[in-house]
């Protein structure tokens, strides 16, 4: 295998990850709009190499093909659940908190 091969074969396997790691972000409901946030821009890098060279690609994809992603699902094989979690743990802390006065 030469260089430039290899070289092809992680940027495709790259991409490969990064298609999955957001489509489970997305599936879970995370914003990736929030990749840009500096808090959190490291999590979302960690997430998308771990799902690069991921072996469970399989499992990944049948679970998102269900159309309702569960973390409890994605946990049993997923590298990238500790990530998850943390990402969906401070999306959850950053939203406002809303009071409704219950005038009648």
């Amino acid at each position: 295998m030469t260089n430039e091969s290899k070289f092809c074969d992680e940027i495709c396997h790259r991409r490969s990850g990064e298609a999955e790691f957001l489509a489970v972000a997305e599936g879970l409901g995370i914003e990736p709009s929030s990749m840009v946030d500096p808090r959190t821009e490291m999590s979302f890098a960690v997430a998308r190499r771990r799902c690069g060279k991921c072996t469970s690609k399989e499992k990944c994809r049948q679970t998102l093909g269900k159309g309702l992603v569960r973390l409890s699902e994605v946990a049993r094989f997923c590298p990238a659940t500790d990530v998850f979690v943390d990402l969906l743990r401070r999306q959850l802390s950053v939203l406002p908190i809303v009071h409704r006065n219950r005038s009648v």
